[in-house]
C-alpha cells in the first residue's frame, strides 16, 4: 500500500517499481489518497492499470492514510511503500524466500539505499545476492541497539491477519515515529526475518520531507510508549532490559539536542531520566559535556 499526499512527480514512478516486479503471485497496489492538492490522484488513475485501486480520503496523515490501505487491501500481506521511494524490481519476490524460510515470521523487510533526489533519475539497481542472506530477530530492541532498524518504513511487510487480529495499526496523529511504533510493537508479539540486502531506494533531500523538516525538541511518544510497556510488564522479560536502554540511549540524543539549544537545564532533565543508559559511552560523554558547560563538545560527540 501507498500513502499519497501531494507527490504528483514522483507517484508514477514509485508505481511502476510496484507493478514491474518479478513476482508470479498475483498484485494489488492500494493507493491511499490523504487529501492531496495537487495532480498526484489524477496521475495514479491516469495509469489505467486495473491492479491498482485508489482510495480517496480527507487529509488525516500518514498514520490514517497507512491504517485505512491496511483495512481496504484484500492479500495476505502488506507490503508499505512511501509514494517517493522505489522498490527493487526483486523486492516481492526476496519477501515471499524469507516468508519461507521463516514461516512464524509476520514481518519481513530488507534494508533501503538512500540515494539523494538528484541522483535518484540515474541509479541502476545490482542484483539481489544469490543466495539472499537472511536472518530471523526475536528481540527487536537488542537488535536496534546493535546494529539500528534492519529495516525502514518502505522497505517492510506484514502478514495482514497478523495485523488485523491483535488490532495493531500506526498511531494517528502522530507523522514522527509512527512507523517504529508499529515495528516495536508488532515484533512485541512475532518474530520477524529480514535480509541485508537494499530492497528500496529511499529518497533523501526532499524539501517537504517530514524527516528532513523534524526540528521538535521533545522525545517522541514511540519511546515513551516503549518505556511504560517496558515497566509496566506488558512484553516478553527478555525485551524488558534492551527496551528500557533503547528509550533510554534516545533521551541521551535528546539531552544533546537541547544542549546545543542552549537548554541546559531540559539538557539535564532528560539526561537523569536516561540513566538506564548510564553504563554506556554516550551518556558518560553527554554528562561531562553537560557538567563542563561545553557546548562545542556536545554537538561534535553528537
Amino acid at each position: 500500500m501507498i500513502p499519497l499526499y501531494n507527490k504528483q512527480n514522483y507517484v508514477e514512478t514509485t508505481l511502476r517499481s510496484v507493478l514491474t516486479q518479478t513476482t508470479e503471485r498475483p498484485l494489488e497496489v492500494v493507493v491511499v489518497d490523504d487529501g492531496s492538492t495537487d495532480d498526484g490522484p489524477a496521475r495514479v488513475l491516469a495509469l489505467a492499470d486495473a491492479r491498482v485501486r485508489l482510495v480517496q480520503q480527507k487529509n488525516a496523515g500518514v498514520a490514517a492514510a497507512r491504517n485505512r490501505g491496511i483495512r481496504e487491501a484484500r492479500g495476505h500481506w502488506v507490503v508499505f511503500l512511501d509514494a517517493d521511494d522505489l522498490l527493487h524490481p526483486q523486492a516481492l519476490a526476496a519477501y515471499e524466500q524469507l516468508s519461507k524460510a521463516f514461516p512464524m515470521a509476520d514481518i519481513v523487510g530488507g534494508k533501503d539505499v538512500r540515494v539523494d533526489d538528484s541522483a535518484f533519475a540515474s541509479h541502476d539497481f545490482a542484483a539481489l545476492p544469490e543466495p539472499l542472506p537472511m536472518l530471523e530477530v526475536r528481540n527487536l530492541p537488542a537488535y536496534f541497539l546493535q546494529r539500528g532498524m534492519p529495516f525502514s518504513s518502505s522497505s517492510v511487510a506484514m502478514r495482514r491477519e497478523f495485523l488485523l487480529d491483535h488490532a495493531l495499526g500506526f498511531p494517528e496523529g502522530e507523522s514522527m515515529g509512527e512507523d517504529l511504533d508499529l515495528w516495536l510493537r508488532a515484533a512485541e508479539l512475532s518474530p520477524l526475518a529480514c535480509t541485508p540486502a537494499g530492497l528500496v531506494l529511499y529518497r533523501v533531500g526532499l524539501a517537504q520531507s517530514l524527516m528532513g523538516s523534524y526540528r521538535d525538541l521533545v522525545l517522541l511518544p514511540v519511546w515513551q510508549r516503549l518505556r511504560q510497556r517496558a515497566l509496566s510488564g506488558a512484553m516478553r522479560p527478555d525485551l524488558r532490559t534492551p527496551s528500557l536502554r533503547l528509550a533510554a540511549e534516545m533521551e541521551v540524543t535528546l539531552s544533546r539536542r537541547l544542549a546545543k539549544a542552549a537548554r541546559r537545564s531540559e539538557a539535564w532533565q532528560h539526561l537523569w531520566a536516561a540513566r538506564a543508559a548510564a553504563r554506556g559511552h554516550r551518556w558518560w560523554v553527554t554528562f561531562a559535556a553537560l557538567a563542563s558547560g561545553s557546548r562545542r563538545l556536545v554537538q561534535r560527540v553528537r
